[in-house]
């Protein structure tokens, strides 16, 4: 009897040390987790660069020597293609133009005279040749002397010539007023270059013209346009980005001072590299009517792809040497789980391959936990 209230007692106080030691034992340690979820992302670049022309139009004189007597654009001004941009001094111009009018005019009443004695000589030889006629039959019947017809034949031959002059100064009459003519068009096409004109629709860049300065084509342009307005970015591309780059990718781009970004698209990509930087530049076009101040510096995010998928923060992926892995928690343990990576974003990275919509993964992945660790779950949102 005695003996089993000793083995009774003893039992006792072993499962109360159990009991105890049960109630005791520490939770498995908290770990921040989320749930995989399909959701879209966009792979983005991030570059810098400085504004430009999207077409800069060099506007210059294309007559020499002229003072500039009036300018009617400034730096700014929209314009439009045939607008009136400066004036020329073009009085010189206007003195040779009545000049040569004077001599066409002149050479007009000399082409007239010239008609008229084609006329007159045409009727001399008209006579002439009826004498010559007349005096031949005479001459036959015996009627006419040798003489006498030999004085209608060189009358002839004289009205023959004179009518051949007569023809020939009419031709050069004729040819005289071309070249007058010429002259004319020539000094009228100067006097029209006095006006300095838009060759493009735009709005003017730099103006350099000055009152009184003399017009030449080797000095610096009259006046720099942006045709049609369009500006671009001049995005800097380091060497290894440059094939993901491709034409038509849209951009968004800010500007310092500006309150919302403004939309641009890659429109050419420069066929070289800077060899000591590296370099290469993508030309992102903006839209219409976008005006900012050429040079200024402006950031651009270029969309290099976009997709739907399943999509983790780039906290929870580890890469190492066997590859990407990610953390999935289940039934309160951690496996390491090798992952297959798509597009990365701004904070997000594609998971093409390992893991599903619903799955629960450790939000940061490290050295916390191992692969086997029990933990206790907590989710929390992307926020």
């Amino acid at each position: 009897m005695k003996k089993s209230l000793i083995i009774s007692a003893l039992a006792l106080q072993l499962l109360g040390g159990t009991a105890f030691a049960a109630a005791d034992a520490p939770a498995p340690p908290s770990i921040s987790v989320m749930v995989a979820e399909k959701k879209p992302i966009a792979e983005d670049l991030n570059v810098t660069g400085s504004f430009a022309a999207g077409e800069l139009v060099l506007v210059s004189p294309l007559i020499e020597g002229l003072a500039v007597t009036e300018f009617l654009a400034e730096e700014g001004d929209k314009v439009t293609k045939g607008q009136v941009l400066a004036k020329l001094d073009g009085a010189s111009l206007d003195i040779q133009i009545e000049q040569a009018q004077a001599n066409l005019a002149g050479n007009d009443a000399s082409l007239e005279q010239a008609k008229n004695s084609i006329s007159q000589a045409q009727i001399s030889l008209d006579k002439a040749d009826s004498d010559l006629q007349r005096t031949k039959k005479l001459r036959t019947s015996g009627v006419a002397t040798q003489q006498t017809f030999d004085q209608v034949e060189a009358t002839f031959e004289l009205a023959n010539a004179s009518l051949n002059g007569a023809k020939l100064a009419l031709s050069t009459n004729k040819a005289n007023r071309a070249v007058i003519q010429a002259q004319i068009d020539a000094l009228q096409l100067s006097k029209a270059r006095t006006e300095i004109k838009a060759p493009v629709d735009g709005y003017i860049s730099k103006r350099t013209v000055q009152i009184g300065g003399i017009a030449s084509g080797s000095k610096s342009p009259m006046y720099e346009i942006v045709a049609n307005g369009f500006v671009k970015l001049l995005a800097e591309i380091p060497e290894s980005d440059l094939p993901r780059i491709k034409i038509g990718q849209k951009a968004s781009i800010t500007v310092n001072g500006y309150d919302k970004p403004f939309e641009g698209e890659v429109k050419l990509l420069s066929p070289s590299v800077d060899q000591a930087t590296r370099i290469g530049l993508a030309h992102i076009r903006l839209g219409d009517d976008v005006r900012i101040p050429l040079g200024t510096f402006g950031r651009a995010k270029i969309s290099l792809a976009a997709a739907d998928g399943v999509a983790l923060p780039l906290t929870a992926v580890t890469f190492g040497d066997n590859g990407p892995t990610v953390q999935i928690v289940k039934d309160g343990k951690v496996q390491v789980r090798k992952v297959i990576t798509g597009l990365v974003g701004t904070n997000d990275i594609e998971i093409t391959d390992g893991v599903v919509a619903g799955e629960t993964f450790v939000a940061r992945a490290g050295s916390f936990v191992r692969d086997g660790d029990a933990v206790t779950p907590v989710k929390i949102s992307a926020q």
